[in-house]
Protein backbone atom coordinates (compact mmCIF):
# COMPACT_ATOMS: atom_id res chain seq x y z
CA UNK A 1 0.00 0.00 0.00
CA UNK A 2 1.32 3.05 -1.22
CA UNK A 3 -0.18 6.57 1.09
CA UNK A 4 0.41 9.93 -0.36
CA UNK A 5 0.03 13.09 1.89
CA UNK A 6 0.60 16.95 0.68
CA UNK A 7 3.97 16.77 0.17
CA UNK A 8 5.15 13.11 1.40
CA UNK A 9 4.58 9.31 -0.39
CA UNK A 10 4.73 6.50 2.59
CA UNK A 11 5.59 3.67 0.42
CA UNK A 12 7.06 0.23 1.44
CA UNK A 13 10.66 -0.17 1.67
CA UNK A 14 12.67 -1.89 -0.99
CA UNK A 15 16.15 -2.86 -1.59
CA UNK A 16 17.06 0.04 -3.36
CA UNK A 17 16.81 1.97 -0.51
CA UNK A 18 19.80 0.61 1.22
CA UNK A 19 22.12 3.08 0.44
CA UNK A 20 20.05 5.79 1.00
CA UNK A 21 18.45 4.45 4.20
CA UNK A 22 22.73 3.88 5.61
CA UNK A 23 23.00 7.50 4.86
CA UNK A 24 20.89 8.70 7.20
CA UNK A 25 21.11 5.76 9.57
CA UNK A 26 24.46 5.82 10.08
CA UNK A 27 24.06 9.70 11.93
CA UNK A 28 24.45 8.88 15.69
CA UNK A 29 21.68 11.96 16.46
CA UNK A 30 18.71 9.31 14.68
CA UNK A 31 19.47 5.60 16.40
CA UNK A 32 20.49 7.04 19.38
CA UNK A 33 16.89 9.04 19.83
CA UNK A 34 15.19 5.70 18.34
CA UNK A 35 17.28 2.86 20.53
CA UNK A 36 19.49 1.40 18.15
CA UNK A 37 22.93 1.92 16.87
CA UNK A 38 24.22 4.43 14.08
CA UNK A 39 24.72 1.78 10.62
CA UNK A 40 28.63 1.34 10.62
CA UNK A 41 28.02 -0.23 7.15
CA UNK A 42 25.60 -0.98 4.56
CA UNK A 43 25.05 -4.08 5.72
CA UNK A 44 22.92 -2.75 8.57
CA UNK A 45 20.40 -1.14 6.05
CA UNK A 46 20.49 -4.73 3.77
CA UNK A 47 19.65 -6.25 7.29
CA UNK A 48 17.30 -4.57 8.79
CA UNK A 49 15.04 -4.04 5.44
CA UNK A 50 14.69 -7.38 5.18
CA UNK A 51 13.51 -7.84 8.72
CA UNK A 52 12.42 -4.82 10.33
CA UNK A 53 11.36 -3.05 8.07
CA UNK A 54 9.68 -5.60 5.84
CA UNK A 55 6.84 -5.60 8.78
CA UNK A 56 3.70 -4.62 7.58
CA UNK A 57 2.89 -1.43 7.77
CA UNK A 58 6.40 -0.32 7.70
CA UNK A 59 6.90 2.88 5.48
CA UNK A 60 9.50 4.49 3.65
CA UNK A 61 8.58 7.86 3.84
CA UNK A 62 9.66 9.84 0.95
CA UNK A 63 9.63 13.03 -0.81
CA UNK A 64 6.46 13.13 -3.32
CA UNK A 65 8.45 15.95 -5.89
CA UNK A 66 11.56 13.86 -5.64
CA UNK A 67 10.92 10.21 -4.43
CA UNK A 68 13.99 11.41 -1.75
CA UNK A 69 14.11 9.26 1.47
CA UNK A 70 13.44 11.24 4.60
CA UNK A 71 13.18 8.84 7.00
CA UNK A 72 10.84 6.08 8.57
CA UNK A 73 7.52 5.52 9.70
CA UNK A 74 5.72 2.50 11.05
CA UNK A 75 2.34 1.10 12.59
CA UNK A 76 2.53 -2.11 14.87
CA UNK A 77 -1.10 -3.44 15.82
CA UNK A 78 -1.14 -5.94 18.79
CA UNK A 79 -4.95 -7.15 20.16
CA UNK A 80 -4.97 -7.20 24.00
CA UNK A 81 -6.43 -9.75 25.97
CA UNK A 82 -9.81 -8.03 25.21
CA UNK A 83 -9.57 -8.24 21.24
CA UNK A 84 -9.19 -4.29 21.60
CA UNK A 85 -7.21 -3.39 19.06
CA UNK A 86 -3.94 -1.56 19.93
CA UNK A 87 -1.51 0.11 17.25
CA UNK A 88 2.02 1.21 18.30
CA UNK A 89 3.39 4.03 16.03
CA UNK A 90 6.99 4.45 15.48
CA UNK A 91 9.34 6.62 13.05
CA UNK A 92 12.35 8.62 12.78
CA UNK A 93 13.29 11.36 9.94
CA UNK A 94 17.05 12.34 8.56
CA UNK A 95 18.70 14.73 10.39
CA UNK A 96 19.22 16.86 6.81
CA UNK A 97 14.99 17.09 7.15
CA UNK A 98 14.26 17.52 10.81
CA UNK A 99 12.41 21.01 11.45
CA UNK A 100 9.82 20.13 8.22
CA UNK A 101 6.90 19.11 9.66
CA UNK A 102 7.40 15.57 8.41
CA UNK A 103 6.76 13.39 10.97
CA UNK A 104 3.60 15.33 11.80
CA UNK A 105 2.36 14.73 8.05
CA UNK A 106 3.46 11.32 8.28
CA UNK A 107 2.01 10.61 11.29
CA UNK A 108 -1.50 11.89 10.57
CA UNK A 109 -1.32 9.63 7.75
CA UNK A 110 -0.41 6.79 9.71
CA UNK A 111 -3.60 7.74 11.30
CA UNK A 112 -6.05 7.53 9.29
CA UNK A 113 -4.69 4.00 8.25
CA UNK A 114 -4.76 3.17 11.57
CA UNK A 115 -8.17 3.74 11.64
CA UNK A 116 -8.60 2.03 8.33
CA UNK A 117 -7.35 -1.10 10.37
CA UNK A 118 -9.93 -0.63 13.39
CA UNK A 119 -7.49 0.35 15.90
CA UNK A 120 -9.11 1.84 18.96
CA UNK A 121 -5.54 2.80 20.56
CA UNK A 122 -2.27 4.05 19.32
CA UNK A 123 0.64 4.30 21.56
CA UNK A 124 3.54 7.00 20.81
CA UNK A 125 7.21 6.58 23.05
CA UNK A 126 9.59 8.82 22.92
CA UNK A 127 12.35 8.99 25.52
CA UNK A 128 13.21 11.71 28.43
CA UNK A 129 14.60 14.79 26.48
CA UNK A 130 13.08 14.07 22.83
CA UNK A 131 11.41 17.25 22.77
CA UNK A 132 11.14 17.08 19.03
CA UNK A 133 8.81 13.75 19.87
CA UNK A 134 7.25 15.03 22.28
CA UNK A 135 6.16 17.99 19.95
CA UNK A 136 4.96 15.55 17.03
CA UNK A 137 2.82 13.77 19.74
CA UNK A 138 1.10 16.33 20.56
CA UNK A 139 0.58 18.29 17.68
CA UNK A 140 -1.24 14.93 16.67
CA UNK A 141 -3.05 14.71 19.66
CA UNK A 142 -1.83 12.04 21.71
CA UNK A 143 -1.87 12.67 25.46
CA UNK A 144 0.41 11.85 27.89
CA UNK A 145 -0.10 8.63 30.32
CA UNK A 146 2.39 7.55 31.99
CA UNK A 147 6.74 7.43 32.08
CA UNK A 148 8.61 4.27 32.34
CA UNK A 149 12.52 4.64 34.38
CA UNK A 150 14.82 2.47 33.74
CA UNK A 151 14.09 0.72 30.20
CA UNK A 152 16.91 -1.00 29.22
CA UNK A 153 17.98 -0.94 25.15
CA UNK A 154 20.54 -3.21 24.89
CA UNK A 155 21.70 -2.00 21.12
CA UNK A 156 22.94 1.14 22.84
CA UNK A 157 23.47 0.11 25.99
CA UNK A 158 21.62 2.61 28.14
CA UNK A 159 18.89 2.36 30.09
CA UNK A 160 16.60 5.44 29.49
CA UNK A 161 13.34 7.09 30.69
CA UNK A 162 10.10 6.66 27.97
CA UNK A 163 7.45 8.97 27.98
CA UNK A 164 4.02 6.88 26.56
CA UNK A 165 1.30 9.17 25.35
CA UNK A 166 -1.56 7.63 23.25
CA UNK A 167 -4.68 8.55 21.16
CA UNK A 168 -7.83 6.92 21.31
CA UNK A 169 -9.68 6.77 17.92
CA UNK A 170 -13.09 5.90 19.09
CA UNK A 171 -13.21 9.58 20.15
CA UNK A 172 -11.82 11.04 16.86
Amino acid sequence: MIIHTQRLCLRPWSDADAPALFELARDPRIGTLCGWKPYELIDDAHEVLSTVLAAPNSYAVTLSSTGELVGSIALRVDADETETSIGNIGYWIGVPYWGNGYASEAGRAIIERAKELCVETIILKYFDGNDASRRVSEKLGFTWRNREEGVEYPLIGKRLTVHCTELALAAH
